[in-house]
């Protein structure tokens, strides 16, 4: 299927901030994600920066190094770190079985850590294994935006799973 007809199939399928009843993806979606500041072109890397600027994180992590990333995030939000512990790990794109993996560990360890992982649709094996990533046991919910997605794994929180429209 052509990417414009994904897009608008997820666009029908996906909600905004009226269809969301959960009052902390209610917030984020109103107050981070739906706020009008463009940091960037690219759509996920947008979504990235709303989720630093909504979530202020003390730290980052990246999956693989990025340096070109890193120097943007820095000019954009230049009190962050990107020593461990993380408060958020990004991710490029979902390509191995092993960065579930990775990601059930992160989560035992950072209960209140979130992952962002962009471009969850860059190719059939990327949408595969998010579809499978939201049904695993640690993820407790997972907001799909389409160009990105975001991961929780907070104990406090009932397992839901959101489809947010951009």
């Amino acid at each position: 299927m052509s990417g414009t007809f994904q897009y608008l199939k997820f666009w029908f399928k996906a909600t905004n901030q009226h269809g969301i009843h959960s009052p902390f993806i209610y917030r984020f979606v109103t107050k981070g994600l739906y706020i009008k500041h463009k940091y960037c072109r690219s759509k996920s890397l947008n979504i990235f920066f709303k989720c630093i600027s909504y979530f202020k994180p003390n730290s980052i992590g990246f999956e693989e190094e990025n340096e070109l990333l890193k120097n943007k995030v820095k000019n954009e939000f230049p009190s962050l770190s990107f020593k461990a512990p993380y408060d958020i790990k990004y991710y490029e794109a979902l390509v191995t079985e092993s960065q579930i993996s990775d990601m059930a560990n992160y989560g035992e360890q950072q209960p209140k850590g979130i992952i962002y992982i962009s471009d969850i649709r860059k190719n059939r094996s990327s949408k595969e294994l998010w579809n499978k990533l939201v049904l695993t046991d640690f993820v407790l919910v997972s907001v799909d935006m389409y160009f990105g997605g975001l991961l929780f794994f907070h104990k406090t929180q009932a397992r839901e799973h959101f489809r947010i429209r951009i």
